[in-house]
């Protein structure tokens, strides 16, 4: 029998504090397991750009009728579906009025007929191509609404506000990946488009590999479960939460999307199939007047699925906290978050592949030499086969490990395009231990002690409650009831008062205790960094200050500066608003030629 269809939460975070910190940084993994099986009605839009550069060559109109055939073939039977052509204007390619076909061999055999009568000509609207995807998508009850856009060329016969209008009109309604085919999109542009409507951007570097891609995104749009994953922070009274990024498997900015309502602050997550995504949340709150030395609870993270989501879905039964605990120890508020610090180096990744971009674009070949090794690096260390496959088309890659590489005597426009793309795809975390709900939060034997089955911390032998996730010590295996029913009542919702303390004096830890063991007695100094920000920091630099891994030995010294840098980072002046959460500005390779018609 398989595994009842069900989402799973947890937090990583450093819980210390600074004594006069404003913000805590946490990162919320949430993974979706068993969704393949509740097939829920789905429909899916083709967007194909038809403008008369796509004719220029003919294997980018070619490629796009073979990939659309290739798409309307991976329907599964019943889905509901329809074919746009676009250009400066839309129009219905199958079915022939608007609306949406059901799809059935016979009915797919008709729809690939007429994909192959797709000519080109035109310029290039794309708000006209998605509000008519929205008005067919509206004619069916689907409960999945996905599209697969495909363009060659920007989008220059209109102006950008009214894309940016029907993108509002289509957020939360339908979802969107994109990509550019050719040389001459804009990669700004796409961006704009999947990061409202939770897709992906990518380039097509060879047109033959244009039907496997879209045979995958068609793919991955049936196995969609769920239309919508909203997360819910319940906030200690005078907190806020500054910004919300979704870090995995892409970055992009989520907090536009924020609704608050008293101390409940949501945000939507877009439709889910069988996946994890992680996002990087940032909480701020005044500690004038806040008890120091102990866990006060800073938010509680719930999940709710949409209307429309299969009532076999299960949710975590318990809120999982985000803690603050304010301290004077430098050693414990210095600590970095292993997920967060993998993170900050994804954020240095992207950093260094734009530095180079600029460097090559400004005639600087051993400036985008040196930044393209330097991303080599970072990826192979990060696991990002992803951006290494671009980067090897920029450089030749003497020794990864290292970040020796050799930049290319010439390097094609579209594989400048596509490794910009490709650097705001990320990898999940390390040590993700997503719970299946019912699989218990309690404790663990292990040999010697027990263990925190939420984030593997060995306690002291006196804590009832873990001093890292703030979550109750039993023995044995817990129920989510059973924690539920040991959370002081002053930690539950219905209560919440401003100290929303989770600890009592008996489970605080000293910090000799939280000491690694080979640091001894005098490992304490008298300051030191802190992986936060005062109150005055700009919200559009989640990273920019933290502390990768290796900056942080196990006992830092006294003289540790209170804010290093990382490493890998280029020097500011070299990336312009790099770490803006916004899209950055596109900016086209001085060897591309200029765009043509559409």
């Amino acid at each position: 029998m398989s595994a009842r269809p069900a989402f799973t939460l947890e937090v990583g975070q450093n819980k210390y504090l600074r004594a006069t910190a404003d913000e805590m940084h946490a990162m919320l993994t949430i993974g979706a397991h068993g969704l393949d099986g509740l097939a829920p009605t789905v429909a899916e839009v083709i967007l194909v750009d038809t403008s008369g550069s796509m004719g220029r060559p003919g294997t980018k109109i070619g490629a796009a009728r073979r990939a659309s055939a290739a798409a309307i073939d991976t329907l599964r039977d019943g889905a509901f579906f329809a074919v746009v052509s676009g250009n400066h204007e839309a129009a219905m390619v199958y079915p022939p009025t608007p609306g949406l076909a059901v799809a059935t061999p016979e009915v797919r055999r008709e729809a690939k007929a007429a994909v192959r009568r797709l000519t080109e000509r035109g310029g290039t609207a794309m708000s006209t191509w998605l509000r008519l995807a929205r008005q067919v998508l509206a004619t069916r009850p689907a409960v999945i609404r996905h599209a697969i856009l495909l363009t060659d060329g920007r989008n220059e016969s209109e102006p950008a506000e009214r894309l940016d209008a029907e993108l509002d009109a289509c957020a939360g309604f339908l979802s969107c990946d994109a990509r550019g085919i050719g040389d001459g999109w804009a990669s700004q542009e796409l961006l704009r488009v999947v990061t409202r409507l939770n897709g992906t951007a990518d380039a097509v570097r060879d047109d033959v590999d244009l039907v496997a891609d879209f045979r995958e995104l068609t793919r991955s749009a049936m196995r969609r479960g769920v239309p919508d994953l909203r997360v819910r922070l319940r906030l200690l009274p005078g907190a806020e939460v500054r910004y919300v990024r979704q870090v995995f498997p892409v970055e992009a900015d989520l907090t536009g999307r924020l609704t608050r309502t008293g101390d409940v602050v949501e945000f939507g997550t877009g439709p889910w199939g069988e996946e994890s995504r992680e996002y990087f949340v940032c909480v701020a709150v005044d500690p004038t007047g806040r008890d120091r030395g102990e866990d006060l609870r800073l938010a509680r993270v719930d999940l709710e699925a949409a209307e429309g989501t299969s009532t076999d879905v299960e949710l975590p039964a318990v809120g999982t906290p985000i803690l603050v605990h304010w301290t004077d120890e430098p050693v414990l508020s210095s600590r970095i978050d292993p997920k967060i610090g993998h993170h900050t180096r994804h954020l240095a990744l992207r950093e260094a592949i734009d530095a180079g971009r600029l460097a090559y674009e400004s005639g600087d070949r051993a400036g985008a030499e040196q930044a393209w090794g330097r991303a080599v690096r970072l990826a192979t260390e990060l696991g990002n086969d992803r951006n290494l496959t671009w980067l090897s088309h920029l450089v030749h890659v003497v020794d990864a490990s290292r970040g020796l590489v050799r930049l290319r005597e010439r390097i094609d426009p579209r594989d400048m395009k596509g490794s910009q793309l490709s650097s705001w795809h990320s990898t999940l975390s390390p040590g993700t231990r997503s719970r299946r709900p019912g699989e218990g939060v309690g404790e663990r034997l292990v040999a010697g002690g027990r263990r925190c089955s939420n984030c593997s911390r060995v306690p002291r032998a006196e804590s009832r409650f873990c001093e890292q996730c703030g979550l109750p010590l039993t023995a044995g295996t817990s129920s989510p009831e059973a924690v539920e029913d040991a959370l002081p009542s002053e930690a539950l919702p219905e209560a919440f008062p401003s100290d929303a303390r989770l600890l009592d004096a008996s489970a605080k830890a000293s910090l000799s205790d939280a000491l690694p063991p080979e640091a001894g007695p005098d490992a304490l100094p008298s300051d030191g960094p802190s992986d936060t920000r005062s109150s005055d920091a700009a919200s559009k630099a989640p990273f920019s200050d933290a502390l990768l891994p290796e900056a942080v030995p196990d006992v830092l010294p006294s003289e540790a500066p209170s804010n290093a840098v990382s490493r890998d980072a280029p020097p500011p002046e070299a990336v312009p608003n790099a770490l803006s959460p916004e899209v950055p500005s596109d900016a086209v390779s001085k060897s591309a030629p200029p765009p043509e018609e559409g």
